[in-house]
Formats: structure tokens, C-alpha cells, sequence
């Protein structure tokens, strides 16, 4: 018996090296050697020799391992089919599991239906069911699904894929999956990179981090960089806001992005788009900065009016577009803000809510009434005698005298307590959100019935005013200009409330080509209504030149006044009734050959050659519509290939993602708790409000009824 072994082990190793020989003249990739093995047995099998091969042993092909516990190979077919701790070694290529057929010929191991793992020796590693390994161009291809887990840890899965071992890529096709940082995957294709540690994806791809969603037809996520770049029709979804980019980077610790081409920034909370080349958008605080051909797009419904049959109010959507230079919109809890800001904002708001005409009435009325009182009591009240001195009197014995006032000082229980309630107190934060907007340069706006320019504009939330700087001019439905060093817009429910003009105001309007109506004075207030000027006021050193009409329309006189005060009050764009207050001078002229100079105002500038004649002269960008819903439609990453061949992995990121869901259903909750509140204090403002005013007015009807009486 031991003899015919040794026979069958002889002429087997002369066959190889036969084989081997010839194989080598004509293809030496073609041989297979057998370098180790415990035994080797020749047998047939329907007519067809067969090794049987008894391992541990090792063969040799394309410069390829082959390792196993035992073997069985078709000599004719070059097949060898091996079982038992399979291990195919190529350079830092391997592969395990515990069956494979080897087609020698082809240079294909074959895994099927159990487990195949492929590392590389960076240490990422491939688990697949069905696998063809090529060692020749050292390239593996799986089917029917396979997960992908990094050294580092990173996931990627997909039904159908491959290995290139030259380049060090994986690449999965159809339901491909990632999970990396936190940071959750839908893509059609993904080609990771061991050696970059980088990843590419391919069309419809969707990433969720946290509450920021994420779209590209063409991205890239940079383990080592931590960055996802966007680089074809690319959309992200946070919060509050929606953005839009040729080009995206996104950072995934902080949620920050970068921003280039055609970039837009739709912010639901402000009802309004960023636009511009290029830009930066930081989550928390929210700042957006933008630059290159920047713009922003304001959004606001209007009260026209009321349905006849319903009674339900017609609201009309208009849109304000300001451009500029560069544009900068920000929040921050109010808690943050600087407290000489808040101090400045509040006073300016105390200044723009103040009607300073209502304001003089009521002094001089008080004057008035105060004077007439007064003169009424001439001669019948006494003046009330001075009080005497105190007597000088010497201070009790053992008394200590006091110079000055002393500081209170607190004994015993008293301080104890004191001292816990001082400890006790704490300071409650003020976390409500205020908005900040700069513009700079070349500043811009349009609305169907406001335009304006200046250098730089400036508004915070604060006080609801924007404040426009150096050189700056608005037009009132192009008829009527306003003019002065700095104007300050003030804003109330979306709509103009009033602007105030401070230094040098002017105001134009136009009649026709040659006659214009002009105000000027030390500072001015324009009211609107349905975002018209309805009235102005002029305060102090008022000039005005009004052109007053004849009934066929035609203007024949030129009213110039000179008065201290003056309120206006005006319908469609035209001055219907002016009053005068104080040191009134008027003088009216002919307009007949009366020189253009001589119907100008010093310092009159029709400015019109700069009006923004359409919003295109601000952005003509298309405004991109909400895609929150389209966002919907994909479906969140469940990892079923990751179950399967990394179930430690799939924990975790099951895990995660229910923590994830879970804080983000718990920060809904709280919001929607706090816009209750919000809007149950406001209901009571409004009612408290209500009861004030109705406590005015019955107090206003009683003092009419007294003087009445």
C-alpha cells in the first residue's frame, strides 16, 4: 500500500513538472503548482483524472496563493474545487471562507454561498456570499449583496460590486449604502478609496446628518477631511433653511458649508433668499455671507383687501430684492447681543413709534391749558410761605455724628438671609432669536413700489428698522423721492411702517417732467399704508415748493413756503392737504416763463437716472422653489447587507440613528411647545392691549364729556 502511494505521489509530481515545462514555453501564468501539501492522490472519476489533494496545502498560480485544507483538481478542466479554511493571497490582497472553486484556466476563484471575506492590508475588509476573484488583473467581483467596512469603520453596502487590489477601490452599484461620521447614505453607485479614504458617489445621491438632508447627483465624502462636497445639482435641507450650489462643501462636525455659483439660501424663518457667486453658511449661530453679484429676496403678504362674499381678507405676496456688494445675514439669541445694540435698537424704535407731530400738539395743548389756568389765578392764590430755617441744636450726648450718607449695614439673621436670597437668584437668558442684515456697496432694492440705492444698509430684528447709509435715495412708486444723509425704514407685520429721514431731507415728487413738488427740512417722517405714503412730516427749517393745478389739470402757480413744522397728508403719489406750524412765510408765483431755477429748491437732485427700473438690475437669478417635499420621497439607509455580514456594525448605527430621531423628535416637541407659549403671550398682549386702549377711549369720552359741561 505504501509503495502504490509513493507511485501515485511520483507520477503526480512528474506530471506537474511536465505540465509545468511545457505550460511555461507557451504561458508561464498558465501553470498551477501544488508548492505544498501532505498528500496527493491520482483518481479517476467517469473517465477523467482527478488530484485529490490532502492539506494543509498550497498552490501557486498568477503570481496568487491558493491555501486550503483539502483539494480536489479536474486535470483535463484545470479545475480545482478546495474546502476548509480558504485563503487566497495576492501581494496585500487576501481572501477567506470555506469553500471555492479555482478556474484555473480564466484565473477566477469562484466563492458561492458562504461567507467570503476580502481585506487588504491597510485592514478594510469585503463580506460576500458570491464572489469572483480574477488573479490576473487582481480584480474582485460580488453579486447579490456585500458590505464594505473600513479599518476606521465606515460602512458601504450594495447588491453588485467589485475590488480593484491596483488602486485600492471598492466600487458598489444598485442600493448602495454608507454609513461613515455619523453621516448616513443613499446613492446609486459609490467608489470608496482605501488609500484617500475617500468616497464617490454617483447619482440620486442623499445623505441625512442629523436634521440636515442633503442632495448631489455627483459627491464626494472625504473621510480624513470630514467634508461632503456636492458638485452636481446639489441641494442641502437643514432646519430653517434650504441651499442651493453649483459647487458645496460641507463640513460634518459643525454643519458649515461653502458655497460656489449660482449659490441660494432660502431662510424659512425670515421668509426670504441669499443669492450670490459665492458664500458661507455657519448653522450655529446661523450666518450666511455672500459675495460676487450678491442679493437677497424678501418675501411678504400684504392686506388688500376683503372678499365681498366671504369676509375673508385678500392678502397680495410682493417681493423685496436688495443687492449689493457683499451681503451678510445672521442670529443670535438675544442673550448675546451686545447690550449697548439692544440699548440702541430699543431707542430707536421708542423714536420711530413716536409721532412727533401728535407729540407737539399734545405739548402745546398741555401749554396751552397750563397758561389759561395760570392767568385765570392771577391775584386770587397766595404763594405759599418759605419754610424757616431749622433752630441750630446741639446733638445728643455720646451721638456720633454723620457726614454724608452711610451705607446700610446688615446684622445677623438679617445679612444670613440676605446673603441666601442674593445666592439664590439666577439670571434667566433671553434665547430669543434676532436677526441681523448688512449690505455693502453698490446697495440695491426694488419692490413693485419701493426702490432704493445707497452705500451700505444695516437692520436688525431688534427694532425692525433698516437703516441706510451714505448718500442714500428711496422712490415711492418711481413719482416720489426721498433724499437725506442716512434714512432709517422701519418695518411692522412685513410691511413699511415709516421712514425716517435725518440730516438734510428732501423729498421730490414728481408732477410732471418740468414741475416737481419739493420738501426740505433738518429731518423728516414719511408714513405708509399698504406700503404708500399716505403722509410726511418735516421738522424743523421746512422750505417747500407745491405746484398747485387748475381744474383742466394744467399748473399755474408755485406755492414756496417757509414754516418751522410741517405735516402733509397725500393720495395716489399727489400732496392733497399740507399744514403749517409756526413762523409761516408763503409767497405764491406765476409758473408762467418762470426760470427752471427759480422752481429748484438749493440742493435739488432728481435723482431718477439711478432708480432700479426692474428687479433684474438687482439679481436676475431665477428664485429656486422649495424642495423639502421632493426630500420626502427617500427613503432612511436600513443597512440589510451590513445585518447580515457586520451585525456588531448595524447595532451601532441602528443605535445612533434611534438617538438621533429621538433628540430630534424631542427638539420638536420644545419648539412647538414654545411657539404655543409664544402665541398664547401674544393673545394676551393683544388682549391687554386691547383693554388699554378701550380704558383710553373711556377716558377720552369722559374728559370730552367734562369739557362738554
Amino acid at each position: 500500500m505504501r509503495r502504490v502511494s509513493i507511485l501515485t505521489l511520483l507520477l503526480c509530481l512528474v506530471f506537474v513538472t511536465n505540465g509545468f515545462s511545457q505550460a511555461f514555453e507557451n504561458d508561464k501564468d498558465s501553470l498551477v503548482r501544488l508548492v505544498e501539501a501532505k498528500a496527493v492522490r491520482l483518481v479517476d472519476r467517469d473517465g477523467a483524472p482527478f488530484r485529490e489533494v490532502k492539506g494543509p496545502a498550497r498552490f501557486l498560480h498568477n503570481n496568487t496563493y491558493l491555501l486550503c485544507d483539502s483539494a480536489s483538481w479536474d486535470v483535463n478542466a484545470n479545475v480545482i474545487e478546495a474546502i476548509g479554511h480558504i485563503q487566497i493571497i495576492q501581494q496585500d490582497t487576501y481572501l477567506e471562507s470555506d469553500i471555492v472553486t479555482y478556474l484555473a484556466d480564466d484565473g477566477i476563484a469562484q466563492f458561492r454561498g458562504t461567507i467570503v471575506k476580502l481585506y487588504n492590508r491597510k485592514g478594510d475588509q469585503l463580506k460576500t456570499k458570491f464572489l469572483d476573484y480574477s488573479t490576473k488583473d487582481s480584480i474582485a467581483t460580488f453579486f447579490n449583496g456585500g458590505a464594505m467596512r473600513s479599518a476606521k469603520g465606515d460602512i458601504v453596502e450594495g447588491d453588485e460590486g467589485r475590488y480593484v487590489s491596483e488602486t485600492r477601490t471598492f466600487s458598489f452599484t444598485d442600493n448602495v449604502l454608507m454609513y461613515s461620521d455619523s453621516i448616513f447614505v443613499r446613492s446609486s453607485f459609490a467608489d470608496y478609496n482605501s488609500d484617500r479614504e475617500c468616497a464617490d458617489f454617483g447619482f440620486r445621491t442623499v445623505a441625512w446628518k442629523g436634521r440636515d438632508t442633503l442632495y448631489s447627483n455627483n459627491a464626494q465624502y472625504s473621510v480624513r477631511g470630514e467634508t461632503l462636497s456636492l458638485m452636481d445639482k446639489n441641494y442641502i435641507a437643514t432646519q430653517n433653511q434650504e441651499l442651493w450650489a453649483g459647487l458645496i462643501d460641507y463640513h460634518r462636525n459643525t454643519g458649515n458649508a461653502e458655497l460656489y455659483n449660482n449659490v441660494q439660501i432660502r431662510d424659512n424663518e425670515q421668509s426670504s433668499i441669499l443669492m450670490g457667486d459665492k458664500g458661507v453658511m455657519v448653522q450655529n449661530p446661523f450666518l450666511a455671507y455672500l459675495t460676487d453679484n450678491a442679493a437677497a429676496a424678501m418675501f411678504s403678504e400684504e392686506k388688500t383687501g376683503v372678499d365681498s362674499l366671504t369676509q375673508e381678507p385678500i392678502y397680495r405676496r410682493d417681493t423685496l430684492f436688495l443687492g449689493g456688494d457683499t451681503l451678510k445675514m445672521w442670529m443670535v439669541p438675544m442673550y448675546q447681543v451686545d447690550s449697548n445694540e439692544v440699548s440702541n435698537a430699543l431707542q430707536r424704535r421708542k423714536l420711530a413709534d413716536t409721532d412727533p407731530i401728535i407729540e407737539i400738539d399734545k405739548a402745546n395743548k398741555e401749554y396751552l391749558a397750563a397758561y389759561k389756568k395760570n392767568k385765570a389765578l392771577i391775584g386770587k392764590v397766595k404763594p405759599p410761605e418759605p419754610k424757616q430755617p431749622l433752630k441750630d441744636q446741639e446733638p445728643a450726648e455720646g451721638t456720633q455724628l454723620n457726614e454724608g450718607p452711610q451705607k446700610p449695614t446688615f446684622l445677623g439673621k438679617n445679612k444670613d438671609s440676605l446673603a441666601v436670597q442674593t445666592d439664590s437668584i439666577t439670571v434667566q437668558k433671553d434665547t430669543t432669536k434676532i436677526t441681523f442684515i448688512s449690505v455693502f456697496h453698490n446697495v440695491k432694492l426694488f419692490r413693485s413700489d419701493l426702490r432704493g440705492v445707497c452705500d451700505s444698509l444695516i437692520y436688525t430684528s431688534i427694532d425692525s428698522i433698516a437703516r441706510f447709509y451714505k448718500n442714500p435715495a428711496l422712490w415711492n412708486e418711481e413719482k416720489t423721492q426721498f433724499t437725506a444723509d442716512s434714512i432709517q425704514l422701519s418695518v411692522r407685520n412685513n410691511a413699511i411702517y415709516k421712514a425716517n429721514l435725518i440730516e438734510n431731507a428732501f423729498i421730490i415728487s414728481e408732477e410732471d417732467s418740468i414741475h416737481f413738488n419739493q420738501i426740505k427740512s433738518t429731518e423728516m417722517v414719511a408714513y405708509f399704508k399698504d406700503n404708500d405714503v399716505y403722509r410726511f412730516d418735516a421738522l424743523g427749517g421746512v422750505q417747500a415748493m407745491i405746484f398747485l393745478r387748475e381744474k383742466d389739470s394744467s399748473v399755474t402757480l408755485m406755492n414756496h413756503k417757509e414754516c418751522r413744522l410741517l405735516t402733509s397728508r397725500m393720495a395716489n403719489n399727489s400732496i392733497e392737504r399740507v399744514r403749517y406750524i409756526e413762523n409761516v412765510k408763503s409767497d405764491i408765483h406765476p409758473t408762467y416763463n418762470l426760470p427752471i431755477e427759480k422752481m429748484r429748491l438749493r440742493d435739488f437732485k432728481w435723482r431718477a437716472d439711478e432708480l432700479p427700473k426692474s428687479r433684474s438690475v438687482v439679481t436676475d437669478r431665477t428664485v429656486i422653489n422649495s424642495q423639502r417635499g421632493f426630500m420626502n420621497g427617500f427613503i432612511f439607509p436600513n443597512y440589510p447587507h451590513t445585518k447580515t455580514f457586520f451585525p456588531d456594525s448595524y447595532q451601532t448605527i441602528t443605535e445612533l440613528a434611534k438617538e438621533i430621531n429621538q433628540k430630534i423628535q424631542e427638539e420638536n416637541q420644545k419648539r412647538e411647545e414654545e411657539a404655543r407659549k409664544e402665541q398664547e403671550e401674544r393673545r394676551i398682549e393683544q388682549h391687554r392691549k386691547a383693554l388699554s386702549q378701550e380704558g383710553k377711549d373711556q377716558m377720552k369720552t369722559e374728559e370730552n364729556t367734562q369739557q362738554t359741561k
